[in-house]
């Protein structure tokens, strides 16, 4: 037994460290893109598309791909999304080395990699839950946010450096070859098989009828969607906390205060992270989540009243340091209770249903700032009778009003969850099979698989 379980994580292990490495030379090249756009079209549209192309996607083709990577082998997901991701990159290569790059090409690869990664992320889920023993799921989830604080962390910085070095170019190159190290383990080791959704004596179920599995699962596990809903308000949330956080600041301080406290919340971020690998979470994952999720709500309280910047990066370091516990407790519930077969589709839905929620926050936070709030709370406004002598009025109040609702809303999700029951006994439900041998527990219909 212990000889499986270290060999599990080893392999595990070595699979992780070749993503960490694509995902950051895609960062890398996500960041060096963007100031290309920027600096080519002097347009802020046309850099907010890049983004509308790198998330949109991938959320819209969440519920078809998890169902692909339930009807299809790991590796060959694993190695063809890995692969058009680092073709996609090298096509971007030869146009800016033979001076064709145009910024409708950064649209069009953006939006295929996004493509691609829709079935990435699922199938490196699946995977984890395949190859890493239920008691260490925490611990292997911890990893992965680790290497995204890496990523986030780091990218921007080596890419900034790089730019002046090796310029757009380099980076492209040095793109491709992190693909290279990523797809290489997923050749030189054995991925164990395991049940999937073709394997039926009556041949192949057709894409449909395994999306629609996938949905009636979650109908028939409500604390499963309550939890999915959940992580979507969270997430609506973050995707504001992460548009309004510049302005906020800047009105208070300068650039250099900016930095601090993005660097603060970095810290926060990488730290959570390395918690999380080391202690693997609290036994009771859906506690874990609701907590470090209440803590998040109540940070956000405090920057609404505050005004001190060391106070502010103080918040800064609390909030980030929840989001890797929170993120990976919740996915070591679904690779620990969702049953094999089903895990790509319910993973697929998890990520399109949490995802879809970065766009409208991105999309309303600005308008309801600038047009809203902040005309609210300065001198004269409509809102300064009821909240001027409790947060201040003039430039960066109205902000700071929508981190204070942002924040009691937190709270107030984060208590309506914990009186949801089924929620809240999700912990409680059997362990579907952990390793690719064991049996599969029946897909629940609407009438059964219901929490008590």
């Amino acid at each position: 037994m212990t000889t499986a379980t270290h060999f599990s994580l080893g392999r595990a292990l070595s699979v992780w460290l070749g993503q960490v490495l694509s995902l950051f030379g895609s960062s890398l090249t996500s960041f060096a893109l963007g100031v290309w756009m920027y600096q080519t079209t002097g347009g802020v549209t046309r850099f907010a598309l890049i983004m509308l192309c790198a998330a949109l996607p991938g959320v819209l083709l969440g519920p078809v791909t998890g169902a692909l990577v339930d009807r299809w082998p790991l590796r060959r997901v694993l190695l063809l999304s890995d692969m058009v991701a680092g073709l996609m990159t090298m096509v971007l290569a030869l146009l800016l080395l033979t001076g064709q790059l145009r910024p409708w090409h950064a649209y069009i690869t953006t939006a295929i990699v996004s493509m691609a990664s829709a079935f990435q992320q699922p199938a490196f889920a699946v995977l984890v839950s395949t190859v890493v023993p239920p008691q260490h799921l925490g611990r292997a989830n911890g990893l992965i946010q680790l290497g995204l604080a890496c990523a986030q962390l780091g990218a921007p910085l080596a890419s900034a450096a790089l730019l002046a070095v090796v310029g757009l170019e380099g980076i492209l190159l040095l793109d491709a070859g992190t693909f290279i190290l990523g797809v290489l383990p997923l050749f030189l080791l054995r991925i164990p098989e395991r049940p999937t959704a073709s394997s039926s004596t009556e041949g192949p179920p057709s894409l449909l009828s395994l999306v629609r599995e996938g949905g009636a699962y979650l109908r028939g596990t409500p604390g499963l969607l309550a939890l999915f809903l959940f992580l979507a308000g969270s997430n609506f949330i973050t995707g504001v906390v992460e548009v309004l956080v510049t302005p906020l600041v800047l009105a208070l301080a300068d650039v250099k205060a900016l930095g601090m406290l993005t660097t603060a919340g970095g810290i926060g971020l990488l730290v959570g992270s390395v918690v999380m690998s080391a202690w693997g979470g609290p036994r009771r994952q859906v506690h874990g989540v609701l907590l470090f999720q209440l803590t998040c709500g109540l940070s956000l309280i405090v920057v609404g009243f505050g005004t001190s910047l060391p106070l502010l990066a103080a918040v800064s370091f609390a909030f980030f340091f929840g989001i890797p516990i929170i993120n990976g407790a919740s996915q070591s519930l679904l690779q620990r209770i969702v049953p094999m077969a089903l895990r790509g589709r319910v993973f697929a839905f998890s990520s399109a249903i949490t995802g879809m929620m970065l766009p409208l926050a991105y999309a309303l936070s600005g308008p309801l700032a600038d047009l809203v709030f902040e005309p609210a709370l300065r001198p004269g406004g409509s809102l300064v009778p009821l909240f001027g002598t409790l947060i201040g009025t003039g430039a960066g109040r109205g902000i700071a009003l929508m981190f204070l609702l942002a924040g009691t809303l937190t709270v107030l999700l984060t208590g309506l969850a914990a009186l949801h029951r089924p929620l809240r006994v999700l912990d409680a439900r059997p362990e579907a099979a952990p390793g690719p041998m064991a049996s599969e527990p029946p897909i629940p219909t609407s009438s059964e698989g219901a929490m008590p």
